[in-house]
Order: C-alpha cells, then structure tokens, then sequence
C-alpha cells in the first residue's frame, strides 16, 4: 500500500469516528467564532509586513480556527490509534525556541581589579527551515558581541590601570505564538557603571528576523512618528512625577531627545504592544535607567496604513 493509499484509508477512518457530543459541539463553537472573526477581518488588514511594501498588524495569531484545528487535533490520536501517525506529521501552530548557554567567559584579576562574567545563549530551533536560518543569523551577531567585548575586556586588562568591569547577561522579554524576543544586557563598569541593550526579535509567524525598520512600509516616515509619540509621553511622565526626568525641553539643545534611530531597540510585549527601549543615559540620566516607552497603538496603525 503506497501513501497516498495510506491517507485515503485514514481520511475514510477519520470521517467514520463518532466523536463524544461534548467535543463536536466544542469544535462546532469554535467554527462559528471563526466565521464571525473572518467577517471582522475582512475588514482590516492584517496581511504580513515585509520590506516589499506588506503591512503587518500586532494582532495575536491564534484565533477559534485555531483552536478549534487544535481541539480535533487532541481528540484524533486518542480515539483512534491508526490515525496517530498522520497527526504527528502535522505542523505544531506554537513554533517552540529553546534557548541554551553555549559559553560562560569568567575572569577575575586582583591587580587593576577587573572583573568579567559573560554569558553568551543560542537560540535553537526544530523543523523550521526559515525561523532556524533567522535564528543561526542571531546566534552569530550574539556570539560576535560577546566575543567582541571580551576582547575589549582583555586589552583594558593589558593596556589599562584602575578599575574595569564586565557583566553580560541574557533574557527572554516575549515568547508569544506571534514573537520571540531576546534580550542582551551589558553593564560595563569604569569610573561608573553604564547598561547598553541589545533586542532580537523573531517573527514566528514569517520565521524572520526583525529589525524596527521591517515594521512597517518603506518610505514610512516611522522614525518621525514615533519619536513624536514617545515626547509626548516624556513630558506626560515628568508632569505626573516630579522624580521623573527626560532629556526634553532643556535649555541647551543639544542636550535634547530629538529622535530614535532607525535601527531602535524594541519588543513586542505579551499584550502585542510595541515597546521602544534605550539605553542607560541615553534619553534620561543614569538614574532613571533603561527607559521603554510603549508606543500608541494609533500611531502604528496610521504607519500601516501608509
């Protein structure tokens, strides 16, 4: 018997099995939820925003089709063992990124007291030929920084007298069915101390690496919008605490925030927000740490829609 007579048999199979009343009227709910949200769609334009012009929206991925496919897929195997074989052959809808330690740099010297822990993670990823290509591409920018830093650790080390210290860590900020992202943290330590960040972001739904320029349309003035955004919320906080200080409306102008850079960190959060994150002084004074703004949701609507 060749496979297609394999799956002939098993479609046959599968359209006899008397599945217990309580999950075909689950099932049955979720298709009417998903022709509603299918009308609703209809009606916005939520398409994949690549550097060709497409538009993405942050709108979650799993929808009642979604968990309707899920449910049937959960009651096939366990009321009938023939069809087993055909689910595991199915596409997991949840693209699964482990993240592992691949290299733990320590060093320690009591002359000059520099003192250097690094951390350096890799992504890895199963059965998926692009989300794997993207996420190889982001393991070697991460372990070319790494390697990067601690031979700047290692020549202030050699050239340099006082004091040098190195920490650099890393942390997983999102992990929805939508995005992964991935962030780097390094605090270097001097006279005083300084964090710088790195993001990386997967796109599981394209499998792509996401840098903020891909967001949206091109020639999208994005950088203008959404620096305007993020001033208004500057000056929204500082009027709401007196404890809160941003680089905005100072006297010397060169001192003020004018605008992001193309290329600004930033995340999606669990609620599909965009989050546009800087680092220590740069937008704010040291105390005020790394500051994120989360970007209004008229503002990347009006973007995509350009």
């Amino acid at each position: 018997m060749n496979r297609q007579e394999q799956l002939d048999m098993m479609k046959q199979e599968y359209e006899q099995i008397e599945a217990p009343e309580q999950a075909l009227q689950a099932i049955q709910k979720g298709i009417h939820q998903a022709k509603q949200e299918k009308t609703k769609e209809e009606k916005v334009v939520t398409m994949e925003k690549r550097r060709n012009g497409k538009k993405r929206g942050w709108k979650p991925a799993v929808s009642a089709a979604t968990a309707a496919a899920l449910l049937g897929l959960l009651l096939i195997p366990n009321m009938n063992p023939q069809l087993a074989m055909a689910v595991e052959d199915v596409p997991v809808l949840h693209k699964v990124i482990e993240l592992v330690t691949i290299d733990r740099f320590q060093q320690k010297a009591e002359e000059g007291m520099y003192d250097a822990s690094v951390e350096t993670p890799e992504l890895m990823v199963q059965g998926d030929a692009v989300i794997q290509s993207s996420a190889g591409e982001i393991n070697a920018e991460v372990k070319n920084y790494a390697e990067l830093m601690i031979e700047k650790f290692h020549r202030e080390m050699e050239e340099k007298g006082g004091v040098y210290g190195l920490d650099i860590t890393y942390h997983v900020v999102t992990d929805t069915d939508d995005w992964f992202a991935l962030k780097i943290s390094t605090t270097e330590t001097m006279a005083g101390g300084a964090e710088t960040l790195h993001y990386y972001n997967l796109d599981k739904a394209s499998g792509q690496y996401v840098r903020l320029a891909d967001l949206f349309p091109q020639e999208t003035e994005y950088v203008a919008a959404i620096s305007e955004d993020i001033k208004a919320q500057m000056i929204e906080r500082m009027e709401a605490n007196e404890n809160a200080v941003y680089n905005i409306n100072c006297e010397l102008s060169e001192d003020n925030f004018e605008q992001i850079a193309a290329d600004q960190n930033f995340y999606f959060n669990q609620d599909g927000q965009l989050v546009i994150v800087f680092d220590e002084y740069e937008v704010a004074p040291g105390f005020m740490g790394c500051p994120e703004f989360i970007i209004d949701a008229e503002v990347t609507e009006t973007l995509l829609e350009k």
